[in-house]
């Protein structure tokens, strides 16, 4: 008898395993991939977030491209896009790219103040590379012509502590 129950332990054992292991590698094969909607969803999110004003936009700069490059943020990107497009779907819409500029305003601003954390770090992420890219772009510096120091006197008190 003893020698059933450890068999069947370990058969308990190795088939959860088995089964832990099929799942951890289906969610990396069968993931949804980056593709062209999630693609098309990044350049919009990009153009919204950075629209020139005057100055080229971040899609005239290719700063979308530059985001869609950095391949460690896809499956970031692709579960935020997933994100909006099922909001947009709550509002009635077949994905966030049929909603229009202020839907998508609220939308992004709403995936910002997501309690899932997974969602408001593609926001955060995807503002802060595209800030950096889109204001470090020359045409964009120029338009800033100020060199000097943060303050007009700089900070001359930088070794004191806070107050």
């Amino acid at each position: 008898m003893r020698r059933r129950e450890i068999i069947a332990l370990l058969g308990f054992l190795s088939v959860g395993g088995a089964m832990a292991l099929w799942g951890n590698l289906a969610s990396l094969f069968w993931r949804p991939r980056f593709n062209k909607h999630t693609a098309q969803t990044l350049t919009a999110i990009t153009d919204l977030m950075f629209p020139g004003d005057g100055l080229p936009g971040a899609t005239e700069l290719g700063i979308h491209n530059r985001i869609a490059a950095m391949s460690d943020l896809h499956a970031l990107i692709t579960d935020g896009v997933d994100w909006l497009d099922r909001r947009a779907k709550q509002q009635g819409a077949p994905n966030f790219l049929a909603l229009d500029e202020s839907a998508k305003s609220a939308a992004v601003e709403a995936a910002y103040a997501s309690d899932d954390v997974a969602t408001s770090q593609f926001i955060i992420k995807l503002r802060f590379y595209a800030g950096r890219a889109y204001y470090s772009e020359s045409v964009i510096k120029s338009a800033f012509p100020y060199t000097g120091p943060p303050q007009p006197d700089g900070f001359p008190d930088f070794q004191d502590p806070p107050r």
